[in-house]
Parts: structure tokens; C-alpha cells; sequence
């Protein structure tokens, strides 16, 4: 099953490089945003370091929980498949997160 630990490792590798581009735009900053309203304002905002590590401690958790998720019978495509879906997922949640964030930031 290595093909799993690859996918997970190459996820949390690429949502920590996200954060850490972000981390030199925000400066300074306190607090950023982490929740915006229909209307576009944030909502409620966090500690800089929650804000940046929110999303990559979440993959951590959830890929190791999709790892170890599997029985030694299970088919390692399907496993595989999983992990990179899930990842996915992640990576396009991080991006929309820092889309928002920039947005914020700008404008």
C-alpha cells in the first residue's frame, strides 16, 4: 500500500507550501478571516496560525484516518483511489480558502 502513503504525504506537502504562500502575504496580520457571508464580509476571524493550519491539521487527520480506514484485504487501487479523491478535495478546499483570503486582503 504505499501508493496511499504517497498520495497523503504528497497532499499535506502541497497544503502546507499553500499555507506558508499565504503566510507572506498576510504580513503582521493578528487575525484572518475564516468564515465569510453570503455577502462576501467575513464573519469571524482567528489567530494567524489557527487560520494557516486549519486545513492542513484537517488533511493529517482525515488522511490518516482514510489510511488506516482499510483492512490488509482491501484492494490498494480502491484505498489508493479514496486517498486521492479525498486529497483533492483537501487541496481544493485550501485554494478556495486562500482565494477568499487574498480577495480579502486586496480589496
Amino acid at each position: 500500500m504505499p501508493t496511499v502513503y504517497v498520495f497523503a504525504v504528497l497532499t499535506l506537502v502541497i497544503l502546507s507550501c499553500l499555507s506558508a504562500l499565504a503566510g507572506s502575504w498576510v504580513g503582521d496580520l493578528d487575525r484572518l478571516p475564516m468564515q465569510w457571508g453570503l455577502n462576501g464580509q467575513p464573519t469571524w476571524y482567528a489567530p494567524t496560525w489557527i487560520a494557516l493550519g486549519f486545513i492542513p491539521a484537517i488533511g493529517l487527520i482525515v488522511m490518516a484516518t482514510v489510511a488506516v480506514s482499510h483492512g490488509p484485504g482491501d484492494d490498494g487501487s480502491a484505498v489508493a483511489r479514496n486517498m486521492a479523491t479525498v486529497g483533492a478535495i483537501l487541496i481544493a478546499a485550501e485554494v478556495f480558502y486562500l482565494f477568499m483570503l487574498r480577495r480579502h486582503l486586496i480589496g
